[in-house]
């Protein structure tokens, strides 16, 4: 893959070219190329976001709540808000840079070729409700953190393994549980994507326990904490496994025997992560609240860290980091609260639209570093088109660093 510099692409030929022969090569018109842009995105918008439909309906499920005919409706107008999101998003980066083109620049650059559009289209961010904002700049500014760790390891400036990224996941889960805690009791709780919420502090006091049978009236729980405990570990170990099922199954869905056949004991790895990370983390709790009679915010943090353990069976380094970013959202959060940050300002949309240009950017330019996240978004919601606009502007780049 070709690494594009800044200094490779503003001396090469490649920026004189016209929006035809760099943006849209299928076709000569800016116009048919905004129509087949937005009819492959409508197209891929569908597919991306149906999922997120399903998993979204299904966490309701899980949570108890009924999924009525009033929940339904809620969820399909926040698909469609989103559709339209991934729509505006996905067909604009081509007619962004025609109309930039025209108007403002008379040839292309390292950063107004795809930096700059794509920053300007992130502002179609106000089509999702404000907590979805928040939720979708959790996202992205966790993959730029994946894209800065990548860089640096590419430079040869920092090494990783899983074992610093399982030390990474602990320190940041032991932070992470310790301040969803304290949100617990948060009048305006900040909007999370995670797995496993943490129930809030118990009021109630006991006598010190010694064991794990029965219950300790500190516990912030109902029943047994040996039961409370193997529940939550084999649902989430469950969900973990059924994840991966689906993950292998799908594609090879018109050979179901074939499918099957292809099942190993490795695919129950992120079970193993997400039951582990959840058992450790209610049993270290239980165990405190046992032996001081008491249960306080505090134990979240050796109880996060040790959770962290789990993340050992199936390491990752966007889930690694997940735990850091999800921590700062809270403090953000609290900051809007507490009128350190004035609520008039736009800083989410701001900070989304920085983060949406810098990885798409990167996209293009640095594909060697790009979050896979990324590559797969792109490739989705403008079905293959970015990956056709791109592979065009690599192959005038190789031509040009080979001529």
């Amino acid at each position: 893959m070709v690494e594009c510099s800044k200094f490779m692409v503003n001396n090469s030929e490649v920026i004189k070219y016209s929006c035809h022969q760099l943006m849209h090569p299928w076709t000569e018109s800016c116009l048919r190329a905004f129509i087949d842009m937005t009819w492959a995105c409508g197209k891929g918008t569908v597919i991306y976001y149906t999922p997120f439909f399903i998993i979204f309906s299904i966490q309701i499920l899980m949570r108890g709540k009924k999924l009525g005919k009033k929940e339904m409706l809620e969820q399909f107008k926040l698909y469609l808000k989103s559709g339209i999101f991934g729509l505006t998003v996905g067909s604009s980066f081509v007619t962004l840079n025609c109309i930039f083109r025209k108007l403002f620049f008379s040839e292309f650059s390292y950063y107004n070729t795809v930096l700059l559009p794509c920053t300007v289209s992130g502002l179609a961010v106000f089509c999702e409700p404000p907590y979805r904002r928040v939720m979708v700049l959790n996202l992205f500014v966790n993959l730029v953190f994946e894209y800065w760790v990548r860089t640096l390891e590419m430079k040869g400036w920092l090494r990783r393994s899983p074992g610093k990224e399982t030390l990474v996941f602990m320190l940041g889960s032991a932070l992470f549980f310790y301040l969803m805690r304290l949100d617990r009791d948060n009048t305006k709780r900040t909007p999370l994507f995670w797995f496993f919420t943490p129930p809030r502090v118990s009021k109630e006091v006991g006598e010190p326990m010694t064991g794990i049978h029965g219950r300790s009236p500190a516990c912030p729980h109902k029943e047994p904490c040996i039961n409370y405990v193997l529940k939550g570990t084999l649902q989430l170990f469950g969900v973990g496994c059924a994840m991966t099922m689906l993950r292998t199954l799908i594609p090879k869905i018109l050979t179901p025997v074939k499918a099957f056949k292809s099942l190993k004991m490795s695919h129950m790895k992120l079970g193993l992560f997400f039951g582990g990370y959840i058992g450790i983390y209610r049993l270290v709790v239980c165990l405190l609240c046992r032996a001081h009679g008491k249960d306080s915010a505090m134990y979240a943090i050796p109880a996060g860290f040790l959770s962290g353990l789990a993340f050992r069976a199936s390491p990752s380094l966007p889930i690694s980091l997940a735990p850091v970013t999800s921590s700062l959202q809270i403090l953000g959060s609290w900051g809007y609260q507490k009128g350190m940050i004035p609520e008039n300002w736009p800083l989410v949309e701001i900070l989304y639209c920085l983060c949406q240009g810098l990885l798409f950017h990167a996209r293009v330019m640095h594909e060697d570093v790009c979050p896979r996240y990324i590559i797969n978004l792109m490739h989705t919601v403008t079905s293959s088109k970015a990956d056709e606009i791109q592979s065009a502007f690599i192959k005038k780049m190789i031509k040009y660093a080979s001529g």
